[in-house]
């Protein structure tokens, strides 16, 4: 599983380029709702996955860290359910 991300202001790729792949890192898959997924890319940028289940309908959120902050991936793992998480539209 891994998705792409343009990145217009460079918030969480490197110098000289507008797209990044994330590839999954991690899988919490315990409970059927919520369900968290960490996606790493070759930066240490990060953005973990929240997959919620309401009335049927899935909603995806997201919360995202750029690479300076790579050293947290695993506190925020860890932590993860606390997070915060936005829409797609809102990662950088």
């Amino acid at each position: 599983m891994a998705f792409e991300l343009r990145d217009w202001n460079r918030n969480v790729i490197k110098q000289g380029d507008y797209r990044c792949l994330f590839n999954v890192a991690r899988s919490d898959e315990v409970n059927s709702s919520p369900r968290y997924y960490g996606f790493m890319n070759d930066e240490g940028a990060y953005i973990i996955q929240a997959i919620t289940t309401s009335s049927g309908i899935k909603i995806y959120k997201y919360y995202v860290q750029p690479p300076e902050k790579k050293a947290n991936f695993d506190t925020d793992w860890s932590n993860r359910a606390s997070l915060t998480y936005v829409e797609y539209y809102n990662l950088v």
